[in-house]
């Protein structure tokens, strides 16, 4: 009897163990997008990068809608920066992962990115997307 409480409070204290490190590791991904996020709002863009690519490293702890945003994010920041081709493929990864309309800023920054390029055939295609998403700014912008 005694072997089986003790297989049982290994067992018990095995399972508590992984749990904090899960947790831990979740926690950490989360306070890197967060990290990332008041970077962004301060302006230091390159420090915002840095966090962003740690909080996408750790994607499968972060939830869809948290994953999209950090891309999104991150294009904000690379296309602050003058990184625009960089921008426009993390503009196109948030919208892989979350095309609905939370994401219409995204159609209108990667239409942005796309005619600072000179695609203005796709970038009017963004701003029509965007639009139709409810970003009301990029009537402005379709030509």
């Amino acid at each position: 009897m005694s072997k089986y409480l003790r297989f049982l409070l290994i067992a018990g204290i095995t399972v508590m163990l992984v749990s904090i490190f899960s947790y831990t590791r979740f926690t950490q991904s989360n306070g890197y997008l967060t990290s990332g996020e008041a970077k962004l709002k301060a302006g230091h863009n390159k420090e915002a990068i840095a966090d962003l690519n740690k909080a996408i490293k750790h994607k499968p702890r972060l939830a869809e809608a948290e994953l999209a945003n950090a891309f999104f994010d991150r294009g904000f920041a690379k296309h602050a920066l003058g990184k625009i081709e960089s921008a426009k493929l993390d503009f196109r990864k948030a919208i892989a992962i979350n095309p609905v309309p939370v994401n219409a800023t995204a159609y209108r920054k990667r239409g942005l990115a796309k005619s600072a390029l000179g695609d203005h055939e796709g970038a009017r295609s963004d701003f029509k997307m965007a639009l139709s998403l409810g970003d009301i700014s990029a009537r402005q912008l379709i030509r």
